[in-house]
């Protein structure tokens, strides 16, 4: 199975929050996100077939039409504790 957009729940990113973790200029973050969405972009309206690995984090894959986001393990049981993301991720 594939989870869809529309299935999971969007939270913004709380830059504050973000800060007290990790002592990097929101301006510089925001531009490292900006470029890496202008890149998937291109490749996307250009028909490129890509992986595109986020260290640590997850891999978005594009095949022909399909465009699947896979995350990390790891990543997901230290995002929520309790284990609910993980698992429904894991399940598809």
């Amino acid at each position: 199975g594939v989870f869809f957009a529309e299935e999971l729940e969007v939270v913004e990113l709380i830059y504050a929050e973000a800060t007290f973790h990790l002592p990097i200029p929101e301006k510089k973050v925001l531009k490292c996100v900006e470029a890496t969405v202008k890149v998937i972009a291109w490749a996307l309206t250009e028909g490129k077939d890509f992986d595109f690995v986020f260290k640590n984090f997850g891999i978005l894959v594009r095949r022909g039409r399909r465009v699947v986001m896979r995350f990390f393990e790891d990543l997901l049981r230290d995002v929520d504790k309790t284990g609910v993301l993980a698992n429904a991720f894991l399940q598809v």
